[in-house]
């Protein structure tokens, strides 16, 4: 198994704990120490391009940080590195997790963050590119694009659902894929 984006650790631990054999991969290379420090295998590696063998995994989790990486580059990653029959365990931004926070977000910087993920999204959705600098840092994932995605890279929706919602928008959206 592995956790794409494993940050500090919190699913690998709990995995650990289940008697699951993983590994993290992640780019901030202090919650990989701390990884370290509880004995938890990690790579040191972005998830657009990982350092790890085609399809080598049984299975995969990655909770929220897609919205942060090429997510088209990404796909073709995690499609790369799962066995056949394999699941990954996926779970995206929707557009109701940046519009809560441009509407009704805890302060300035929030509410900014919100509207410029909301612009950068659209932008991608109108030109296939990103705004440029830390204004285009963040997507929310439509079904729409990652349908397109999956069919591309050899994965199939196995299961769909969200989590909140705001103004009518999901604020997560989670997929069980497989690789086909």
């Amino acid at each position: 198994m592995i956790d794409v984006g494993c940050g500090s650790g919190k699913e690998l631990k709990q995995l650990a704990e289940h008697g699951c054999v993983a590994i993290g991969l992640d780019v901030d290379a202090t919650a990989l120490a701390d990884c370290r420090r509880a004995n938890l295998p990690v790579v040191l590696a972005p998830a657009e391009h990982m350092p790890l063998r085609a399809q080598a995994f049984d299975g995969l989790i990655c909770n929220v940080a897609i919205p942060y990486t090429d997510e088209s580059q990404v796909m073709q990653e995690i499609g790369r590195i799962l066995k056949r029959g394999a699941r990954g365990y996926l779970c995206y931004h929707g557009f109701g997790y940046f519009l809560r926070y441009a509407v009704a977000g805890p302060g300035f910087r929030m509410r900014f963050y919100g509207v410029r993920s909301v612009l950068n999204t659209w932008f991608y959705r109108l030109t296939g590119s990103r705004l440029s600098g830390f204004w285009g840092d963040t997507l929310c994932q439509t079904r729409a694009r990652l349908l397109k995605y999956y069919r591309r890279d050899g994965l199939k929706l196995v299961e769909s659902r969200t989590g909140k919602k705001f103004l009518g928008l999901p604020v997560f959206i989670y997929h069980l894929v497989e690789r086909v």
